[in-house]
């Protein structure tokens, strides 16, 4: 079987199965698990890299206002890879066109793919959506045991790290200029840490928020998990937050309860190591580990 995947959740899942060799090509974004690091890079974004938020966010909204892909697939390479199955994310369409040809909208970029091509979207925007888009991928390349083994023992580690409750409210941000509030899986990570959810709720999309939003809701805990971005990049991000003079009165940012996470593992993806991004809030701000808190330089 050959498999393309565009989406960082499923070739890490795929990898999870033992599939890892059959993947013949990954999205550029897709960086784990080590073994598909060299795999051929098959898409390719308009976003430029070392490009500041701001800039970012300007660049992506005017490119939605404008229905301008955010991204390429390389139809040429795709075609010469012919593969057995695709995985996708949020796919637009399907259509016959020919005996022996489809055309699919993968990533908003029409591709024509042989009939024989299977493509899957996931969709996950909760825990119990993830585990889903598991099975289905499982289901897809014929490891149904696997993946149902995968979700008991991802259900039973959930168990185990949300016993505690009330420890707080927390407001997690996935983006700084402008704010914008935790949307989809993470409100329920913020949840199976046994804090509250200082803004957004399970499943909803994340949304762009006000300092006075920020203000009003007062949280206890602000953590930096910035989409994309990792550890040491939130780290550094978090300084922001200590100079934004709008906010910088609120005791959380007054008493250094500042915290940055590598959300680009943990937390901006929906696999199943948001599971390990839960424990790592609990060890950042119940355990108070150095390791995640932000200081005020």
């Amino acid at each position: 079987m050959k498999i393309v995947s565009l989406l960082p959740a499923a070739t890490e899942i795929l990898c999870d199965m033992g599939l890892a060799e059959y993947i013949s090509a990954v999205s550029h974004e897709c960086d784990y698990p080590s073994a598909v690091k060299n795999k051929i890079k098959i898409t390719s974004s308009i976003i430029p890299n070392n490009t500041d938020q701001n800039a970012i966010d300007k660049l992506v909204k005017e490119a939605v206002k404008n229905n301008i892909p955010l991204y390429a697939v390389d139809n040429e390479q795709l075609n010469t890879i012919n593969p057995d199955l695709i995985i996708t994310q949020g796919l637009c369409d399907v259509c016959s066109i020919s005996e022996d040809k489809i055309q699919a909208t993968l990533k908003n970029n029409l591709c024509t793919l042989s009939s024989s091509t299977e493509v899957i979207s996931l969709n996950g925007i909760t825990f119990e959506e993830i585990c889903q888009d598991i099975l289905a991928i499982g289901k897809a390349v014929k490891k149904e045991e696997i993946a149902r083994k995968m979700i008991k023992e991802a259900i039973l580690t959930k168990y185990k790290i949300t016993k505690e409750k009330n420890r707080g409210s927390l407001l997690l941000l996935e983006w700084i200029d402008p704010y914008f509030s935790a949307g989809h899986w993470i409100p329920e990570q913020i949840e199976m840490a046994g804090f509250i959810s200082s803004i957004g709720k399970k499943g909803e999309k994340s949304k762009q928020i006000s300092a006075e939003e920020i203000i009003k809701k007062n949280p206890d805990y602000i953590g930096l998990i910035c989409c994309g971005y990792n550890l040491e990049e939130n780290i550094f991000f978090s300084q922001k937050i200590y100079q934004d003079e709008r906010i910088n009165h609120l005791s959380a940012i007054k008493e250094e309860r500042v915290f940055a996470f590598d959300s680009n593992s943990y937390f901006s993806r929906p696999s199943l190591r948001i599971l390990e991004g839960v424990k790592q809030l609990k060890k950042a701000i119940l355990q108070n580990d150095r390791s995640f808190h932000c200081k005020r330089l």
